[in-house]
């Protein structure tokens, strides 16, 4: 079994000066595809950061001399992750689709090469063939009378479990709008359906590890049973499932369908 470094008790002293090299506006210099160059804090010269593979190294006496990761490498693989994720912010400039000429288009790339893909939730779902993503066209805020802010203030609490006349209390307080408690379920019907939709469309990089939890439910008079199956490494939650029983079957019912998901 080969040796995990992240138990050595020093590796978690090193991430942090690692974040910290960051935080201070350090930024690695990429001289080739493997290749790193990142000034030292203490003296006037630069250490090289290579990567081999799946393995890092670093000309730093640190590296040299422990061989476990430094603070320099730490530092330029915290600048990989985050510099990825401000390319993706760049290219994902909408959350909405935007229609060009009176059509369509791809919200990810913005390409007008799209067809349809089935549905989900009952809404319309499209396949982009310019950068095969699937998405759903959605409304958006378009027409709404009130501040986005607003909305979305209103689902936060709803779903924090707060009721739809302590929500319109809450809005009428902080925000001096008189809007009554059947306004805010409308808006929490609208955009939980147009959330259900946009949810459907996505992939998820799931672990290999899931974990399902059982609980005894009332509903109706009666009680049932509910599962909820969830992904350990992403949090990802893939399914819920109501049955009658908790016996070997509804188990099965519950793996079957978290598959579905997964796969």
């Amino acid at each position: 079994m080969p040796w995990d470094e992240s138990t050595n008790p020093e590796y978690g002293k090193r991430l942090l000066r690692g974040q910290q090299l960051i935080e201070n506006g350090v930024e690695p210099k990429q001289l080739s595809d493997k290749k790193y160059e990142v000034p030292s804090q203490s003296k006037d010269l630069n250490y090289i950061v290579t990567s081999y593979a799946n393995s890092w190294s670093c000309t730093c006496p640190d590296y040299q001399f422990r061989h476990i990761s430094c603070k320099h490498i730490h530092c330029v693989v915290l600048w990989q992750k985050l510099s990825k994720k401000i390319e993706e912010a760049h290219k994902e400039k909408s959350v909405f689709a935007v229609a060009l000429n009176g059509g369509i288009s791809c919200k990810f790339c913005g390409s007008s090469k799209i067809i349809k893909y089935g549905k989900a939730n009952n809404r319309q779902v499209y396949f982009c063939k310019s950068c095969a993503r699937k998405f759903v066209p959605n409304e958006g805020f378009e027409g709404m009378k009130y501040d986005p802010r607003v909305v979305t203030t209103t689902l936060d609490l709803y779903f924090k479990d707060v009721s739809l006349r302590k929500i319109a209390d809450h809005l009428k307080q902080c925000y001096s709008l008189d809007i009554d408690h059947s306004t805010v379920y409308r808006w929490i019907t609208k955009y939980t359906d147009i959330i259900g939709a946009y949810v459907a469309t996505l992939e998820p990089e799931l672990g290999d590890i899931w974990h399902t939890d059982e609980m005894k439910i009332k509903i109706g008079g009666e009680w049932r049973w509910l599962w909820n199956v969830m992904d350990e490494r992403t949090r990802f939650h893939l399914v819920s499932i109501v049955t009658q029983g908790r016996e070997i079957q509804d188990a099965r019912k519950a793996f079957k369908k978290s598959k579905e998901v997964g796969n």
